[in-house]
């Protein structure tokens, strides 16, 4: 395994946080996803909390690495990117090798969980990352995304973040 693909593969397997408390989600059926979510966005509660704009948040994310917009991505993960477990040079830093990742939403989503002001949703995924050496890698996982629904939580708060990644190369 190239030192690009591992350190993605590092940055996908063991980025954000793996506390417990997330809820573990339920076969709620997907929706297709809509028009692409940036960081930023300004979009109305009910559509901010929507399955489909979970998934599309994922998408966004690989979007942004694929074209390289770092920032862009790392703003994809709650706390201004540092719930993926790296600052944002690491970061950036982990894709150097890498030509392009596909995700491929598999299966339904969960259902959307709440829990003390918080909502939280689980997104199944296949990633496919081809490194600039050509070398292939596959990846199976779920990422838990969690939004702000308390009083006073700013547009940004109210909208999917990243919260965490389970994410593991396959054989």
């Amino acid at each position: 395994m190239t030192a690009g693909i591992f350190v993605a593969l590092l940055l996908l397997a063991g980025c954000g946080r793996q506390e417990g408390g997330a809820p573990t989600g339920g076969n709620a059926s997907r929706t297709s996803p809509p028009a692409t979510i940036s960081p930023g966005d300004s979009i109305s509660m009910a559509d901010s909390a929507s399955a489909a704009r979970a998934v599309a948040w994922i998408q966004d994310y690989y979007s942004a690495i694929n074209e390289h917009r770092y920032r862009d991505a790392y703003a994809h993960w709650e706390r201004g990117g540092l719930a993926s477990g790296k600052g944002f040079e690491e970061f950036r830093k982990g894709f150097e090798e890498t030509e392009r990742v596909e995700v491929s939403v598999v299966g339904a989503t969960g259902r959307i969980e709440g829990a003390a002001g918080s909502r939280y949703i689980e997104v199944p995924v296949r990633i496919v990352a081809r490194t600039r050496g050509g070398d292939r890698q596959e990846y199976s996982g779920k990422y838990t995304l969690r939004l702000s629904v308390v009083d006073g939580a700013t547009p940004e708060q109210r909208s999917w973040h990243i919260y965490s990644a389970a994410v593991r190369a396959l054989p």
